[in-house]
C-alpha cells in the first residue's frame, strides 16, 4: 500500500515506512482509537495537506499518528483542546491551543492570519466532549474553514458502556446518549447505523464509517 503515495508525496517509501511502523507499534497499545490509528494514517494520505487541525489531543494517541501526516506533507498541524496537552507531541510546526474549540472556532480566520496560515483546513480530526449539543456547534462552527477537497474524521460514533476492539477485547466507555454520530445525522438529515460499517455518498461526501472500538467516521468532501 505504500508504494501508491511514493510518487505523490515528496518523501521516500523508507520515511512512509517509519511512520508506518511507529504507528503499528503504538497501536499494540490497548486504548480506545488503537484499531484507528493505522487506518487514520492511510486515510488522510491521501489528501494533500497544508493545514490540519485536531479537536481534542486526548493522550495523544491521534496527535502521534497527524504529526507523521504533517510531517510528511509538511504541513502545519494545530491541535486544539481545554487540557494541557502540550507534552504529547515536540513536532515543530504543530502549535497548540489551550481553549475550548467552538470559542476558538471564532477567532481562527484571524488567528490564522497572525500566523501567517491560510484558514483552509485539508484535515479536521474531531475528538472531544462527544456530546450531542457541543458537537452539533463544532460542525456549524468548523466545517466553513474546510478546503473544497478535504476530510473530516469524528471518533467515538459508535460509542458505548462497553466497547470492543477487532480482536475481541474491551474497554470502558460511556453511553453518550448518540451524541457524535446524532450530529452528524442532523447535518445530513439523514439517519445512520452506529453499529454497523457501511460506505454512502451523500450531497458530494463519501462517508465511510468503522463501527468497532467506539466507532470511526471518515467523511472526504470532492469540492463545492
Amino acid at each position: 500500500m505504500i508504494e501508491k503515495y511514493i510518487n505523490t508525496l515528496d518523501t521516500s517509501k523508507a520515511a512512509l515506512a517509519r511512520s508506518l511502523s511507529a504507528i503499528q507499534k503504538r497501536a499494540k497499545r490497548r486504548t480506545d482509537i488503537c484499531d484507528h490509528l493505522e487506518t487514520i494514517f492511510f486515510e488522510c494520505l491521501g489528501i494533500q495537506a497544508r493545514l490540519i487541525v485536531e479537536l481534542g489531543s486526548g493522550d495523544g494517541e491521534s496527535t502521534f499518528v497527524l504529526e507523521r501526516i504533517a510531517k510528511l506533507w509538511k504541513a502545519k498541524l494545530v491541535s486544539v483542546d481545554i487540557e494541557d496537552r502540550k507534552e504529547v507531541s515536540f513536532y515543530k510546526d504543530r502549535i497548540f491551543v489551550l481553549e475550548d474549540d467552538i470559542t476558538f472556532a471564532g477567532k481562527f480566520g484571524n488567528w490564522c492570519g497572525e500566523h501567517h496560515i491560510e484558514p483552509k483546513i485539508d484535515i479536521l480530526f474531531i475528538d472531544t466532549s462527544h456530546l450531542f449539543d457541543h458537537t452539533v456547534q463544532e460542525i456549524h462552527a468548523w466545517f466553513p474553514f474546510l478546503a473544497p477537497r478535504s476530510k473530516v474524521l469524528f471518533h467515538d460514533t459508535n460509542l458505548k458502556e462497553i466497547f470492543v476492539r477487532k480482536d475481541g477485547s474491551t474497554g470502558q466507555g460511556w453511553n453518550n446518549e448518540r451524541g457524535v454520530i446524532r450530529a452528524v445525522e442532523k447535518y445530513f438529515s439523514r439517519p445512520f447505523k452506529e453499529d454497523e460499517n457501511f460506505i454512502t455518498m451523500i450531497n458530494g461526501w463519501q462517508i465511510r464509517h468503522i463501527a468497532h472500538c467506539n466507532g470511526l467516521m471518515m467523511m472526504d468532501r470532492y469540492g463545492e
